[in-house]
């Protein structure tokens, strides 16, 4: 959390805002972005994507190691590990990149990737490898099971949820990477 806070008020200050500033883009409250930047604060995936859309950056940026080259070989061990909340978790399969963003989900039973919808540009691919997961996409709602897939564009507000009786992991695409 620490080094997302870091990077977060990094980016801030390269963009030459200030703290109220940027909570007043964002409608939060100075001492929530304080928080944040302090490492002391673990932000929604909709709010973290809401601060990298008015930073201007993709969602990828404040979790990626700028060291690995495009050509890596990520072995296991070495992929970034997001944890976004107490139930979801990301392990990022692919080096990064302007084009693609893979990676694992994980999803604890009854997790959810947030309260709120959220919508960010591409497109967005994924496959349920274990658990049962409702998808929201705009106003269509879809129940996926090991083994199947789904393709939509990400503009559209989605969010997602584990229904099963266990942990849901699933691996998705996103392009480019804005999630």
């Amino acid at each position: 959390m620490e080094d997302l806070g870091a990077r977060v008020r990094a980016l801030r200050l390269e963009r030459g805002m200030s703290l109220r500033e940027l909570a007043a883009r964002l409608g939060k409250t100075e001492s929530y972005l304080s928080k944040l930047e302090n490492g002391k604060l673990n932000p929604s995936l909709a709010s973290l994507k809401r601060i990298a859309d008015v930073l201007g950056k993709p969602l990828v940026h404040f979790f990626e190691d700028p060291v690995i080259p495009v050509d890596a070989v990520l072995l296991d061990g070495q992929r970034r590990r997001i944890v976004v909340s107490p139930s979801l978790e990301y392990d990022i399969l692919s080096a990064p990149n302007p084009q693609l963003a893979l990676f694992k989900m994980t999803l604890k039973k009854r997790g959810t990737s947030g309260a709120s919808f959220y919508a960010h540009q591409g497109i967005e691919s994924g496959l349920v490898l274990k658990g049962k997961v409702k998808i929201v996409v705009g106003n269509k709602e879809y129940v996926l099971k090991a083994g199947d897939s789904i393709t939509y564009r990400s503009d559209q507000p989605h969010r997602f949820e584990n229904i099963g009786d266990e942990e849901a992991v699933g691996i998705w695409a996103v392009s480019p990477p804005t999630f």
